[in-house]
């Protein structure tokens, strides 16, 4: 999978724990662990060890640092009550399933297996940019992932706008969930008639069925947001005649 649809998962994930949760500290761990062991493999393995190891799927790819970050987030859930640990952990397994680690086992499971193995040549990292920079589907989820960052940071005044308009956003998420219902199983149908999007990048049934995965757990998450909209506009609403009365 290709970076912007590891974050794009890492932040799904973030917003579905904390709402699940009631907790938003869930949601920027979750977000930067989806990207970090790209952020650390790859500079480390080909420009710092491009000889000795020559791979961007080491350290961090591996179930040992996942499960240590697991161990150290519940010790920290435990005492402080704390997620973000946790949050950053599922982040990077987010990261490692959608890779699909486990066709690369020496490395999962290192160092039971022994080295890293998967040595590629000396410039597979900016090979690697390249196709990043030439896939117009990683382009469209960037602009997408832009417009969040700025309906964030403006985020009061947007509220501002759509409590008068809670029923007409209801409606645009109930709309939004169902479209991305269809995507979900179209692009996992897709995978299993082994039928591929080149503009995509993504190969194989396996990574098909796991980015409808992800399609879903988006369409999850819009219909929640729907009906915590029209449970406040409810509340609203009889908050109004409570006032009249």
């Amino acid at each position: 999978m290709y970076i912007f649809f590891h974050l794009l998962t890492g932040i799904i994930l973030g917003f579905l724990l904390s709402d699940l949760l009631h907790d938003c500290r869930w949601l920027i761990p979750c977000a930067i662990g989806s990207i970090l062991p790209d952020l650390i493999d790859k500079p480390v393995g080909f420009l710092l060890f491009p000889e000795t190891i020559g791979y961007g799927r080491i350290y961090t790819h591996t179930l040992l640092v996942t499960a240590s970050i697991f161990i150290a987030g519940a010790m920290i859930w435990y005492w402080k009550r704390n997620p973000v640990v946790l949050g950053l952990g599922v982040g990077v397994l987010s990261h490692q399933v959608l890779d699909q680690m486990w066709l690369e086992p020496v490395n999962w499971y290192y160092p039971l297996l022994g080295s890293f193995k998967g040595k590629m040549s000396g410039d597979a990292l900016f090979t690697l940019i390249a196709g990043e920079l030439h896939n117009p589907f990683e382009w469209i989820l960037a602009l997408l992932l832009l417009v969040g960052v700025l309906a964030f940071f403006y985020r009061e005044r947007f509220l501002s706008d759509v409590r008068n308009q809670r029923r007409n956003l209801s409606g645009i998420l109930e709309g939004l969930a169902l479209i991305l219902c269809i995507c979900a199983g179209v692009v996992i149908g897709m995978g299993l008639v082994k039928r591929t999007l080149p503009a995509v990048g993504w190969s194989g049934p396996v990574e098909y069925f796991f980015a409808g995965v992800v399609i879903a757990l988006a369409s999850l998450l819009a219909w929640r947001w729907r009906y915590a909209v029209k449970t406040r506009s409810a509340q609203a609403g009889d908050e109004g005649n409570a006032r009249q009365r």
